[in-house]
């Protein structure tokens, strides 16, 4: 039988999603596979549309698993789960679909969001301190909005991972939002997929064009050259957030 589930999580304690030898028990997938084999007395693979980094928080992550021929309903499952998961993991929703459901294949987009504090806000941060980068220095909102329009598109972001080798970099940037409130600078992008550590090493370079530390024209250098040195830095993990996974039904 193959579950279609859809989870939340807090990722500050966890090393990702995927599960590594190292760090089973501390990421999203081993978590909620040791629930499973509890279940069932087997190893069951939680297969997920995409695979967060560590430290990277999820409002909506699609996943799916097959288990033995059971007579479990959809609802016994997500209350066994519930029960064992640990707080900082909420499941949302849970059916049973096709035999041939996967997670990831059927993924069309994925979402992210990035949210930084800024420098001039009217306060600190209190209840949003472990979701926001908090900003040293006065950011141009307007210069950001202006670079992140020249990644909209179709391009090989090899110079945007922190991987050396990638068997396609090639991938069709659908949005890149940088907008502002009070107190918050957004930045909302959405990728048929990303790279890994794609998604803050945009925002880094945005952050730094924003300072005034690079030029705007570094972006076009970079998706030439395809070099990692000609972007900005990688933008601290607790800030970004997977909030949404469009896939094909």
């Amino acid at each position: 039988m193959n579950y279609k589930m859809m989870i939340a999580y807090d990722g500050r304690r966890y090393k990702g999603f995927k599960k590594t030898n190292a760090y089973d028990d501390l990421t999203i997938q081993g978590k909620i596979e040791t629930i499973l084999f509890k279940r069932y007395s087997e190893s069951i693979e939680v297969i997920s549309a995409v695979n967060t980094d560590a430290g990277v928080h999820a409002h909506e992550l699609l996943i799916n698993f097959k288990v033995p021929e059971t007579e479990d309903k959809a609802n016994e499952v997500c209350a066994y789960c519930e029960e064992y998961l640990p707080d900082d993991i909420v499941i949302l929703s849970i059916e049973t679909v096709d035999e041939r459901f996967h997670s990831r294949y059927l993924t069309k987009s994925v979402t992210y969001q990035y949210r930084l504090w800024k420098q001039d806000a009217l306060n600190r941060p209190l209840f949003e301190r472990h979701y926001v980068n908090v900003m040293k220095e006065e950011l141009d909102v307007t210069l950001m909005q202006k670079a992140a329009s020249t990644l909209i598109g179709e391009h090989n972001f090899m110079a945007f991972t922190t991987r050396n080798k990638v068997k396609n970099a090639t991938k069709n940037l659908m949005e890149l939002n940088v907008e502002e409130t009070p107190c918050e600078i957004i930045i909302t992008m959405t990728a048929n997929s990303f790279l890994v550590n794609m998604e803050r090493i945009i925002v880094g370079t945005l952050i730094q064009i924003g300072s005034g530390q690079k030029k705007i024209g570094c972006i076009q250098k970079a998706l030439e050259s395809k070099a990692r040195e000609d972007v900005g830095h990688k933008a601290m993990a607790g800030a970004l957030s997977l909030v949404k996974v469009n896939y094909e039904i």
